[in-house]
């Protein structure tokens, strides 16, 4: 008996030697990523198993590798805050309160971009992906109650509807604008941004003569945003999955690799062209959007790109009220993986551009950071190395997925908070004077990059 067990043991190990080989290769080997291909054909660059969970999906570029090894840096674990001991600046305030101050007592408004804000964040442009739509309402009423910038993204009118609703169940353009607009009261501003298919249509034109918004622009509540590139695909156009219908009516105005009209497939995916900039193009039309729009505030939206140094020196020269640098970890409802892998630096480098600058000069022109920005921790550090403020999308889509407006409201109370915490531990009590002195680095490549100290350094 103990015999015929044992040669069933070793039949049974002999057999999964043989197959080991194969479990290695499958392993060690893309087979998942080439198999997928295989099936999907051109859906397969995208990272969705079965493309009906489109619209759902809110991405961004992986910070670990599949051990939980981090890819890149960060701000979480490469730069740390670092408290005083001796906080002068908290006396100031004492003499100033007659009480010992408390972190409630640190001030967070400011002019953002030409905005007078509650404080230094911005809900990013987000567009006409379902998932942005579905929940756009939700977002723009807390956002105006709470007097934070707002952005409207790329194709929403073109693809929703600018006054009247083209699909069922979708906010048009303009109920975005308004749900905005008709709830702000002395902080806040909406941006809209304006793509090449969006420009076809006259977007900014119709905002802009829109008399219903005229009275908001008259004080100084409209902005439009040139969209360069953003984070999670710098360089590409949007991208996004739309039903057949859908994709039949909007055939004349964007790009399709299928003719939609030729096929039975449910969902096409429909293709925006990223745009063609040079220097002089970029400064003609900076100066076109002063005069034809001298009421709104000029906003630059960029992914993560080598020569970003130029772009905001022109802005800067010409005019323009602020800059965002998304970095690649930046989110989206649809980018190709390899994108989302290979293309672009992270948010940390984003953040050295906008140092870089400020060491130029460059300081009337609000320079925010976006890509994968989160809590109070990211906004203060951002700060304090040189951001005017943090762009950010993804929260506020969660925040409102869990509890709507009043979810939107709560995570924006928390970010607050922890933001007046952080300030009020550096000994300051306007989040407009942290700076260098207060970070450092956990690692020496970071230490170099920002001329921080390193916290392991012998001498520090």
């Amino acid at each position: 008996m103990i015999l015929d067990i044992a040669k069933l043991l070793i039949r049974l190990r002999a057999y999964w030697a043989s197959i080991r080989g194969l479990r290695e290769f499958i392993d060690d080997y893309p087979f998942d990523e080439i198999a997928l291909k295989a099936l999907k054909g051109r859906d397969a660059i995208y990272p969705f198993g079965e493309m009906a969970t489109y619209g759902s999906a809110v991405l961004g570029s992986g910070i670990h590798d599949k051990r939980g090894f981090p890819r890149f840096k960060t701000l979480d674990n490469s730069i740390i805050l670092l408290p005083p001991a001796f906080t002068p600046r908290r006396l100031e305030k004492m003499a100033e309160l007659l009480r010992e101050p408390t972190f409630m007592d640190v001030n967070l408004e400011s002019s953002l971009g030409g905005f007078k804000v509650s404080m230094p964040i911005v809900v990013g442009s987000m567009g006409s992906t379902a998932i942005a739509s579905k929940f756009s309402l939700d977002i723009a009423r807390a956002a105006a109650k709470a007097g934070i910038v707002m952005g409207i993204g790329e194709n929403v009118a073109t693809v929703r509807g600018y006054s009247r609703r083209y699909t069922r169940g979708h906010p048009s353009f303009k109920e975005r604008l308004m749900a905005y607009l008709t709830n702000v009261d002395k902080y806040g501003g909406v941006i809209i941004q304006q793509n090449v298919e969006d420009a076809y249509d006259e977007l900014w034109n119709k905002v802009y003569s829109d008399k219903d918004v005229e009275p908001y622009i008259e004080e100084g509540l409209v902005g439009f945003e040139i969209k360069m590139g953003q984070g999670a695909k710098p360089g590409l156009g949007g991208v996004i999955k739309i039903p057949r219908e859908e994709a039949i009516r909007l055939k004349a105005k964007y790009h399709f690799e299928i003719d939609p009209e030729r096929v039975r497939d449910k969902f096409i995916t429909r293709y925006s062209v990223p745009g063609t900039y040079t220097e002089d193009i970029l400064r003609g039309m900076i100066r076109f959007m002063k005069t034809a729009y001298p009421r709104a505030r000029i906003w630059i939206k960029l992914g993560p790109y080598r020569d970003v140094d130029r772009v905001i020196s022109i802005a800067h020269e010409e005019g323009a009220h602020a800059v965002v640098i998304d970095g690649k970890e930046g989110g989206t409802g649809m980018a190709p993986s390899v994108a989302m892998k290979d293309l672009g630096y992270p948010t940390i480098v984003a953040l050295k551009k906008i140092h870089d600058a400020r060491k130029l000069g460059i300081v009337d022109t609000s320079l925010l950071l976006a890509g994968r920005l989160y809590n109070g921790s990211h906004v203060v550090k951002a700060m304090a190395l040189g951001a005017s403020g943090a762009y950010m999308a993804r929260p506020f889509l969660i925040a409102a997925m869990v509890k709507g407006e009043r979810g939107v409201l709560n995570y924006i109370e928390a970010v607050k908070e922890e933001m007046q915490m952080l300030v009020s531990a550096l000994g300051k009590y306007d989040i407009r004077e942290v700076n260098t002195e207060d970070v450092a680095a956990i690692d020496r490549d970071t230490a170099e990059m920002f001329g921080i100290p390193y916290v392991y350094s012998p001498t520090f």
